[in-house]
């Protein structure tokens, strides 16, 4: 059973990682260049967890200038670590 803690804090970090790479790279947007190195490389790291929503976004927004894709990857992030979470937690216990 120590092993499920330790994959349940991996996936718990990895979240959180991604959670803040994703608030980093919208940050960031506003302040450098597209082809800025470090903008490049946290687009293409946040890029699969956001371009689902930034695709299901363009339907509704239709050219609206702010981009909520962002705020409900995280929002998809967190909630899939709690859900996990609360798996990992009736299976160890």
């Amino acid at each position: 059973m120590e092993i499920l803690r330790y994959v349940t804090v991996g996936v718990n970090w990895f979240i959180q990682i991604v959670t803040w790479a994703i608030v980093l790279e919208a940050l960031l947007s506003w302040f450098l260049p597209p082809y800025n190195k470090v903008r490049e490389f946290l687009a293409r790291f946040t890029a699969p967890f956001v371009n689902p929503f930034r695709k299901l976004m363009s339907r509704f927004t239709g050219g609206m200038p702010i981009d909520f894709s962002p705020m409900l990857a995280i929002i998809a992030l967190q909630a899939v670590g709690y859900f996990f979470q609360m798996i990992m937690i009736r299976l160890i216990y």
